[in-house]
């Protein structure tokens, strides 16, 4: 659990390219803090919106925070593509944010693989080849190496079903453009100047994070799920919960607010 802090600063969890990083298993963990997993811009409750931007994305973000949380600082928990954002968050409204998470988030263009690849596709053949993406749940779970039990098909089904072809297409092309900047990490290395960041990896796919060794040497604290791959929070929620749940307690004892630990 949580350690008891005052007040919990509440957790935000900035989702990927699929899927709504929104796992009940992981919320019971870091209880009693408060969270929650907005929709990005083109997901879940937001499908139907197109012309998806990083500056669109923060936006969003912004405004759930001041909307969800007002007058608290929030912990972002960003995932993959979502980090981009998360740091993005943090380097616009620095005030806003406690520390930053980044969850296997992309640093350069050489954590954007599959972003390159359909970021360079015409719309015709993005539809065709994200659409076979989006229709095999059990491909999307042999790709991170995770047994297709009937949870987890469960799971993976619906986190391609969270979004449409077309905001991954987007997405990606969002994301190539940002992280392609040579502003890019100049944004982000000013965040971490001024904002605690943490590093949380899976184990089977910690060695395929392309962190500079700068970042890995001015992170406030790196952890690492066991068992899990890059969709960590798919395949072992829990777990995922009780790491962060850790990296936060690290936080606040940093800033000595801590009162008890359980």
């Amino acid at each position: 659990m949580m350690p008891d802090v005052n007040p919990p600063n509440p957790i935000v969890f900035v989702h990927g390219l699929f899927g709504s990083f929104a796992a009940p298993e992981t919320f019971d963990v870091l209880a009693p803090a408060s969270c929650s997993a907005p929709d990005l811009d083109g997901y879940g409750a937001s499908a139907e919106r197109h012309g998806i931007t990083v500056a669109g994305q923060v936006a969003t973000l912004r405004a759930h925070i001041v909307s969800h949380h007002p007058g608290q600082r929030v912990h972002l928990v960003g995932h993959s593509i979502g980090a981009v954002y998360a740091f993005a968050v943090a380097d616009a409204v620095p005030d806003l944010v406690a520390s930053v998470t980044a969850v296997e988030g992309n640093f350069t263009l050489a954590d954007a693989f599959w972003s390159r690849s359909i970021a360079a596709l015409d719309e015709e053949h993005a539809r065709k080849v994200i659409n076979e993406r989006l229709s095999d749940p059990v491909a999307f779970l042999a790709g991170d190496g995770i047994p297709p039990t009937d949870h987890h098909l469960a799971q993976a089904t619906a986190a391609l079903a969270y979004q449409p072809w077309r905001t991954i297409w987007e997405s990606a092309i969002a994301i190539v453009d940002a992280t392609s900047s040579p502003g890019y990490l100049a944004m982000v290395r000013r965040v971490f100047d001024r904002t605690k960041v943490f590093l949380l990896a899976g184990e089977r796919s910690a060695g395929g994070w392309h962190v500079p060794e700068w970042a890995r040497q001015a992170a406030t604290a790196s952890a690492t799920v066991e068992g899990a791959g890059h969709m960590m929070m798919l395949e072992h929620p829990e777990s995922v919960g009780r790491a962060l749940g850790r990296l936060v307690q690290r936080q606040a004892a940093l800033e000595g607010d801590v009162r008890t630990s359980r």
